[in-house]
């Protein structure tokens, strides 16, 4: 099969595999509504979103002058572990894995999730044939991912060049010039489509598009 681009696929895991943005937007929302403060719809999640989560939480009207940032993240963090397994995985994506690594792909997970944290995860969806590499990060808290893809990246022996990160945040777009690779966004996830295409990324529609692009044109994209 004739394949231009990319040989290797690292791979965003919350909202760009796994479809977790309204499960945890209920959590947030419960936890506003315990403090009196006024809850988002879907639309505004997607715009006010951000890493590090600390930045999202007091734009959502979080006070760490009262409560800390751990102990508010740490109560999302509770609830979310002991609920997260119910989430789909985004349409599609269990397919897409295969046929990828099955058409000669590489393919890694580079995500803000804790490290053990990832691999249940992993194992729970029965994912572990799909990848090489789990990349997760080693606080519960989401400080952002950038430095565990530059390590990861000075590590193996891949040319940057020929990697291509698949996100669905402005902060995977980050991750992607910290490190020196590629970048496609994800419309669906967990950042609003205007604010994904405020990057200059490439943006695609769903996991549909993306083995459209990746298969059948061999990874080549139009900004």
């Amino acid at each position: 099969m004739l394949r231009r681009g990319f040989d290797f696929i690292l791979w965003d895991w919350n909202g760009t595999l796994m479809d977790d943005g309204p499960f945890g937007l209920g959590i947030i929302n419960a936890m506003l509504r315990e403090r009196g403060l006024r809850e988002p719809d879907r639309e505004e999640h997607r715009r006010l979103f951000d890493f590090p989560v600390s930045l999202y939480y007091e734009r959502l009207g979080f006070n760490f002058r009262e409560e800390p940032f751990e102990q508010v993240s740490t109560q999302f963090v509770t609830a979310y572990i002991a609920g997260a397994k119910q989430c789909p995985l985004r349409e599609g994506a269990r397919e897409l894995l295969t046929e990828l690594r099955a058409s000669g792909y590489r393919q890694s997970i580079l995500s803000a999730s804790r490290q053990d944290y990832l691999e249940g995860f992993i194992e729970h969806y029965g994912l572990q044939e799909e990848f090489e590499e789990l990349l997760g990060i080693d606080s519960e808290h989401a400080p952002g991912k950038a430095g565990r893809g530059m390590e990861w990246i000075r590590e193996c022996s891949i040319d940057p060049a020929r990697i291509l990160l698949i996100g669905d945040t402005v902060h995977d777009a980050e991750v992607a010039e910290a490190m020196g690779v590629a970048c496609w966004l994800i419309e669906g996830g967990h950042h609003h489509p205007e604010r994904l295409r405020s990057t200059g990324r490439p943006l695609v529609a769903d996991l549909g598009a993306v083995r459209r692009r990746l298969l059948e044109t061999g990874g080549e994209i139009a900004c």
